[in-house]
């Protein structure tokens, strides 16, 4: 159910806190749009590579600020 996809979500996190020390991060869970089964206009099946453009992009711009 919700309360165990969202477990998972901050069970990852935590494992991901341990490798960061002090610098900040930010965990996003995308694993449900992650991968697709079927053809549907825009979205292709296999691995979508949900929200790395936008992430790039949010990435690039403030390296420049």
């Amino acid at each position: 159910g919700t309360t165990r996809r969202a477990a998972g979500s901050m069970a990852a996190a935590a494992f991901l806190k341990e490798f960061v020390d002090d610098v900040p991060y930010v965990h996003i869970d995308i694993a449900g749009v992650a991968d697709g089964n079927s053809s549907i206009g825009y979205v292709k099946k296999g691995g979508s590579g949900y929200g790395v453009q936008l992430s790039v992009e949010i990435a690039r711009q403030l390296s420049q600020s």
